[in-house]
């Protein structure tokens, strides 16, 4: 399962409330600041925008996804749940490992912005010109193609943390349960 949806969206918190009830859980955007960290690149927002040109560059536009294959393969259990799907390239590439279901998470720019204020992470944006570059910089990775193409979305605009949480869950658990009925039902016949 993939979550998708600009930065502040509540994509995070969407996959801590997944974890919480038992899926493994992949973040994206960890795998891009351990890349700046094995760089040895200055943490922020800036290199880790550069890192994540210079990864696709290297492997391709699905190169995240490539680079987390190993590590989801070797997750135990079945579903695996990876946080901040970019790329339709991505989703592609993940789609070779197994079924692949998209959530995206939206909200309004400035409640976005007022989440990723509130969050304090180092990498987040200060002002309204950083966070504007920023959204222009995922949206030049085409993920609004992965937004607009997602198997569900949760809008995340007037919502709590707990409901936020609790449609995740109920969209993961939905989706789980329909493959494994399909899975059942492809071994009797």
């Amino acid at each position: 399962m993939g979550i998708t949806g600009m930065p502040g969206a509540g994509k995070t918190t969407a996959a801590g409330y997944l974890s919480k009830v038992g899926y493994g859980i992949i973040s994206m955007g960890d795998v891009i600041r351990e890349e700046v960290r094995r760089r040895g690149l200055k943490p922020g927002l800036e290199s880790q925008l550069r890192v994540m040109e210079l990864v696709r560059k290297e492997h391709g536009p699905a190169a995240l996804a490539v680079l987390l294959e190993s590590k989801i393969t070797s997750m135990d259990g079945h579903v695996v749940v990876i946080d901040g799907i970019r790329s339709p390239e991505e989703v592609a590439h993940l789609g070779r490992l197994g079924s692949v279901r998209i959530l995206a998470i939206h909200a309004s720019p400035a409640r976005r912005f007022e989440y990723l204020r509130g969050r304090g992470r180092h990498d987040d944006p200060h002002t309204w010109e950083e966070f504007r570059s920023r959204d222009s910089a995922e949206l030049s990775l085409r993920i609004g193609e992965v937004i607009a193409l997602a198997d569900g979305m949760i809008v995340n605009e007037r919502t709590t943390k707990d409901e936020l949480g609790r449609s995740a869950v109920d969209a993961v658990r939905s989706w789980v349960n329909e493959l494994e009925g399909s899975v059942r039902a492809g071994h009797q016949s």
